[in-house]
């Protein structure tokens, strides 16, 4: 093994001294449903198409060699992210999932400071981790268009502001803030805090990256995941897009710095990088999904917002029997939250057999 013990001892013993700050390190996920093995699963924002088949072939050939440790692979992947976000392999450091990243970013942002500027609604699954290090959440209203409002949060960040967040595009909502004004924001905000773009769903709005900017910025975080658009959620790996001497801040951590990933889930991710047709396909399988569900929507008079992701936030206040529970009578699984004084419903795109499904349970529901 490459990676010196002595050094992954010390890490461990830290990361067990600090315990305090939160024993989960990954992020406190929302309990699952239990569902049945046939299950159309449509609350998790899941890629129904994935892993890609060059991401399957990958996996079959290296989990016999899961008896070694990830080592010599953990290096060319790093080195392979990086030249596709056109930054360096010390830009970069892996987690299992985008989810460590975020919390990594929390805890460190904690460190200093206890106050984090976010959007409501927003993603908030890294919300009970954060509280946890001591952190208080101010959240900010989203504009008319149910995006990100910049000024407002801008104008929220003061001096005990220790990170803002940002989902682009939004979850749950499937909107996004124009790249050039999240730049200027980013870029102005990080002068006062910490900036965290979380970038899980990018790929299906086609939105470039600030993976440039993050690098050369001591005080901004990029996390992408191959979790969304590789439909690798199950293997957990994400990564963060920074300035070295940020990447080396949260690899301190991490009890062994990018080694939370696995010899599978590296070898899925390094050839998911590769099938560019598989993401193109998947993209326009979901465009054809979104269209479907809006072409319902519409028929049925129920209010959603245009989406650039892989799900959609649609209004289910006009519908009078509880959907969920209708829904999983018919083995379909959504989920539904209150936003915007009523209560939306967030469904995730799956196969287009799967959405026509969807659409006929909601059409025979409302």
């Amino acid at each position: 093994m490459h990676y010196n013990r002595r050094h992954w001892l010390q890490q461990s013993t830290l990361a067990l001294a600090g315990l305090s700050f939160g024993t989960d390190i990954f992020g406190k996920q929302e309990k699952k449903i239990s569902a049945p093995p046939n299950a159309v699963l449509l609350n998790s924002n899941e890629n129904p198409y994935g892993p890609s088949p060059m991401a399957k072939q990958a996996m079959l050939e290296s989990y016999t060699r899961s008896n070694r440790y990830p080592d010599d692979y953990i290096g060319p992947l790093k080195q392979k992210i990086a030249s596709h976000w056109g930054v360096a392999a010390e830009n970069i450091l892996l987690g299992a999932g985008s989810s460590e990243i975020i919390g990594l970013s929390a805890l460190h942002a904690s460190m200093k400071k206890k106050k984090v500027v976010t959007a409501e609604p927003a993603y908030k699954v890294w919300n009970g981790q954060s509280t946890s290090f001591g952190l208080t959440i101010t959240r900010t209203a989203l504009t008319a268009e149910k995006t990100y409002d910049l000024a407002a949060m801008a104008a929220a960040i003061d001096d005990d502001a220790a990170m803002a967040y940002i989902c682009n595009p939004n979850n749950p909502t499937g909107t996004f803030v124009e790249v050039n004004a999240l730049r200027n924001f980013a870029a102005e905000a990080s002068k006062k805090t910490m900036v965290f773009i979380d970038e899980a769903y990018t790929e299906f709005a086609g939105l470039e990256s600030l993976a440039t900017l993050a690098a050369t910025n001591k005080n901004i975080i990029v996390a992408k995941t191959f979790s969304k658009i590789y439909g690798l959620a199950g293997a957990r790996i994400g990564y963060a897009i920074a300035h070295p001497e940020t990447i080396n801040n949260l690899g301190s951590y991490q009890a062994w710095p990018n080694g939370s990933v696995s010899m599978v889930s590296v070898a899925a991710a390094t050839a998911s990088l590769d099938d560019v047709s598989f993401v193109n396909d998947c993209k326009s399988k979901i465009e054809q999904a979104r269209e479907l569900c809006y072409d319902t929507f519409k028929k049925l008079s129920l209010e959603y917002i245009p989406s650039h992701a892989n799900f959609i936030l649609f209004n289910i206040d006009p519908v009078k029997k509880d959907l969920i529970k209708e829904m999983e009578a018919q083995n379909i699984y959504v989920q539904a939250r209150n936003h915007f004084g009523g209560k939306w419903c967030r469904v995730t795109m799956g196969t287009l057999e799967e959405m026509q499904m969807f659409c006929n349970a909601l059409k025979a529901m409302v």
